[in-house]
């Protein structure tokens, strides 16, 4: 018999389950401290109990049918609170919250409520059942179960999603409740009178949890507890439970405990489930950049207290990774982070941290190192493990690192600080080579923040209209005629003077700029050559404009090219597009259609640098190529070292065996201007002829030419073609001054005697 019917039996003197449904509804009523509240399917208020009344100061006559939005705030109403509220009791059987309700002369009380969706045999929704509780007087709800277990029992009786329960002062069960034996699994009938410590894991007993809930809800009146239980069939579930201890009786005896637990398995999990997401990487498992930081927070923290400790970082980032996730896909490339993640926790100490920041970026806290020799030995150690092959899915892949390394001490702040340093010495180590491990030192980060500078200038030198351009003569080294100009970016700085492109193109392609110089670059040159061609009347004028590897791969080039071409009226042999070797074979596919349209449009393609770049001669072959550039590297010591000149001499011999001219750059002597001429080289540019100059002084040039009175003596055969690497001897160069120049000319050779050292793109 259950302990609602027996003690309703006794008292009644009837059999259980015949008392009068008046009596029930006279027991509700006469709870002044809950308000229990009956509504509709739509949220009215059906019933009204008198503690209620109390609770929210309304007679029963003042809110039956009303919707019972009237007890919320105008704050919660306008967010929705009442319909959400019985819609998550629709949804899940019942809705317990804390919040602020609303009294009838407008003051607030903040109270702990409950609603239950009532169904009826089969299953349909016949309305709710609130509960609320005034949580400032807690101790009066506390006391309005110790006047009566069978009240208690009445009460409780119907309530399955909370397992309420009375103990005796040594923990014994005296009351169960249908909540509990849902909750549990054990009858009320094989469990009274046994020790509650039957419900804890045998963990928790051998702990002593259930004796210290006791001990403290005994000393301070009650007993917050959270922890994993066991059910009657030895299933484990998470519960939060809260132990009261009752007043003592008449006598001033104690006289035990009630215990309200609640299974909250579900919400514990999803809350380690959010926290682990919180703080950790998904892929890798690693822990992420937030508990990274937190980390390093606490290291810091540790470092000031103890200003000897000594604490490192080590930031590193995977090379040429992106070649990987291009070529193989983003399964393999995932596949790699993982191997990855786990060699790196292989390589450090137990107590070490190792977390991925993201991408292909990871980061490792050293918590006690001695000197950076130990953070350079952990670094060393990664290095040897990441040169085995890793194998995924029938693919043999290798890779590298690139790392930085920074010591932390209490001189640090913050985390950002020092990721910051160790994340410059990384930039260092992938700057140098690859492959490297670099510590960081107060230099470097000197460096990053003039860089920063840098780009912040670079930003608006566009905007500000600081870009030039100058422009370096292309002469016919067979007649001394100049055919064009190479058109060469400058940058004005307003504090570091005239900068070359090698100052500042990196940096632009880093933060995405080069294609708005590029095409700025185009358009300018463009016009600067019909300018000219107008004024001298020479169509035949020629200008070389330099291409990056993103306009070549842009969309909208064949546009802009037409563009220039149309806006101009500039025929397109007049344009001459240079290229590196290796912006020619980057996306092959696509490079060479681009290249056939240039070529269909009628616009020439010159590959710079030739001989610095791709290893492969292939392409050559692939592509409709006009003009190779011999880089200025061979040149400048064609007459001194024999390996130089014989790689002038072949890119010039291999120029003319596949139909192309060869074109040298950075001539400075006539030692070099004989040799190549001698070599069969058609056009050339440097230093020799002019360096690059504004406009003003480049068209000074146009229509004029140099004469050459030179005895070219072919070398024999013999020696052409062997392998003898002796250098060139240069012929004797009579230099004539330009029919046109007159004594204007004189200037432009002191322009030249001021630019010393080798011409610069």
């Amino acid at each position: 018999m259950r302990s609602r019917d027996r003690i309703a039996h006794y008292r009644n003197g009837r059999a259980p389950g015949t008392e009068p449904l008046d009596q029930h509804r006279q027991l509700i009523n006469g709870l002044t401290d809950y308000a229990i509240i009956a509504l509709t399917v739509d949220g009215n208020i059906a019933s009204w109990n008198s503690g209620a009344e109390h609770t929210f100061g309304y007679t029963s006559g003042e809110t039956l049918g009303r919707h019972y939005s009237l007890l919320f705030t105008g704050e919660d109403v306008a967010k929705g609170r009442p319909n959400a509220e019985l819609q998550a009791a629709l949804t899940f059987g019942i809705q317990s919250a804390e919040g602020w309700h609303l009294r009838k002369d407008g003051s607030r009380f903040w109270c702990a409520d409950s609603v239950h969706a009532l169904r009826d045999e089969s299953g349909a929704v016949t309305g709710f059942a609130k509960v609320v509780r005034d949580s400032t007087a807690r101790h009066d709800a506390e006391e309005h179960l110790r006047e009566s277990e069978e009240r208690l029992s009445l009460l409780i009786e119907g309530v399955t999603d909370y397992a309420i329960f009375s103990l005796d002062l040594d923990g014994r069960i005296l009351l169960w409740n249908s909540g509990a034996e849902h909750l549990f699994g054990y009858q009320e009938a094989e469990i009274v009178g046994k020790h509650f410590s039957l419900i804890y894991t045998p963990e928790a007993v051998a702990r002593g949890i259930p004796e210290a809930e006791i001990a403290a809800a005994a000393k301070d009146g009650h007993a917050q507890d959270e922890g994993w239980h066991q059910r009657r069939n030895g299933a484990m579930f998470y519960a939060s439970g809260h132990m009261t201890r009752l007043k003592p009786d008449a006598d001033g005896n104690p006289r035990g405990f009630v215990k309200i637990a609640q299974d909250i398995t579900a919400q514990n999990r999803a809350e380690q489930t959010i926290k682990r997401q919180a703080f950790h990487d998904e892929l890798t498992q690693l822990p992420n950049r937030a508990f990274f930081c937190d980390c390093l927070r606490r290291s810091i923290a540790h470092a000031k207290r103890h200003p000897e400790s000594r604490f490192a970082i080590i930031f590193l980032d995977l090379d040429r990774f992106k070649i990987v996730n291009d070529s193989l896909g983003h399964v393999i490339a995932d596949g790699m982070l993982v191997h990855v993640a786990r060699i790196l926790e292989r390589c450090v100490r137990p107590e070490d941290v190792v977390a991925r920041l993201g991408g292909d970026e990871f980061t490792i806290l050293l918590s006690e190192v001695h000197e950076a020799a130990d953070a350079m030995r952990i670094a060393a150690r990664v290095h040897a493990a990441l040169q085995h092959p890793i194998f995924l899915d029938g693919f043999e892949v290798y890779t590298t690192a690139s790392m930085g390394i920074a010591v932390g001490s209490s001189l640090y702040d913050k985390p950002e600080q020092i990721l910051r340093d160790a994340d410059t010495a990384m930039y260092e180590a992938k700057s140098g080579g690859r492959a490297r491990h670099v510590l960081f030192d107060s230099e470097m980060h000197a460096r990053a923040v003039r860089l920063l500078d840098l780009q912040m200038d670079l930003r608006r030198a566009i905007s500000r209209e600081e870009l030039s351009i100058n422009y370096q003569p292309i002469v016919s080294l067979q007649h001394g005629r100049v055919l064009g100009f190479e058109a060469l970016v400058r940058w004005n700085h307003p504090e570091r003077g005239l900068l070359p492109p090698a100052d500042f193109i990196a940096e632009a392609e880093n933060i995405g700029l080069i294609l708005q110089i590029d095409r700025w670059v185009l358009r300018e040159a463009s016009r600067q050559l019909r300018e000219w061609q107008v004024e001298y009347d020479d169509a035949n004028l020629t200008m070389s404009v330099n291409l990056s590897s993103k306009q070549f791969a842009s969309e909208t080039l064949l546009h802009e090219i037409r563009d220039a071409l149309r806006c101009n009226n500039l025929t397109p042999a007049s344009l001459k597009l240079e290229i590196t070797e290796t912006v020619l074979i980057e996306r092959f596919d696509t490079t060479a259609a681009t290249a056939a349209k240039l070529a269909e449009i009628g616009v020439e393609l010159y590959i710079d640098d030739f001989g610095t770049g791709y290893s492969s001669l292939s392409y050559l072959t692939r592509f409709p190529l006009k003009v190779l550039k011999v880089d200025r590297s061979f040149v400048g010591k064609i007459s001194s070292d024999p390996c130089s000149a014989e790689i002038a001499r072949t890119i010039v011999t291999l120029a003319h065996n596949l139909g192309l001219t060869a074109l040298a750059e950075g001539i400075e002597t006539e030692g070099q201007l004989a040799t190549l001429r001698r070599l069969g080289c058609e056009f050339g540019q440097g230093y020799f002829f002019s360096p690059p100059v504004g406009p003003d002084s480049a068209k000074d040039f146009i229509g004029r030419r140099w004469r050459f009175d030179t005895e070219v003596r072919l070398l024999p055969a013999s020696i052409r073609g062997s392998r003898d690497r002796r250098p060139l001897e240069p012929e004797s160069v009579v230099f004539r001054p330009p029919a046109r120049f007159g004594d204007g000319f004189q200037s432009e050779q002191k322009a030249v005697a001021r630019f010393a050292g080798p011409s610069i793109k």
